[in-house]
């Protein structure tokens, strides 16, 4: 019974549309267990919120466009900028049809990995978001990159 309400807030997540103000949340993530130098935001950045880890399949972290669409309208609502995914892989894949080399899109009926994540929101000055994300950033897809 346990599964009912996980694919009911599955497919939940999905009927989610991104606001004007979400749209302005850059997106980008770090791991869960790396160093503190890993996971630090830099100077400019102020903390807003933090969540407390959730357990998530990889089918719903990476196997959607912006998996993160609800967060994002609610960091935007409150005049944050910037959310900070941090993941950690729990549990790997057990399909023996669906190798870790394959994008777990291309495993039908597979959720694959389980991942503990936790989400922060940031409030960043430009010249923050400048030394987060040298390149140009879309302005209408979230922007995602490994924080070194």
């Amino acid at each position: 019974m346990r599964v009912l309400p996980l694919l009911v807030a599955v497919f939940a997540s999905g009927c989610v549309s991104l606001t004007p103000e979400g749209a302005r949340v850059a997106v980008f993530q770090a791991p869960l267990d790396g160093t503190a130098a890993q996971r630090t935001m830099p100077a400019g950045c102020r903390i807003v919120s933090s969540r407390p880890p959730v357990t998530m399949p990889e089918l719903d972290l990476k196997g959607q466009k912006d998996p993160f669409r609800a967060e994002r309208n609610e960091a935007g609502a409150a005049g944050a900028n910037v959310l900070l995914i941090l993941s950690q892989m729990t549990l790997a894949r057990r399909n023996g049809e669906c190798p870790n080399a394959s994008p777990i899109t291309d495993c039908p009926g597979s959720f694959g990995a389980w991942y503990r994540v936790e989400v922060e929101t940031y409030s960043c000055s430009d010249d923050a978001l400048h030394a987060l994300s040298p390149a140009p950033r879309p302005s209408t897809a979230p922007f995602l990159i490994q924080i070194n």
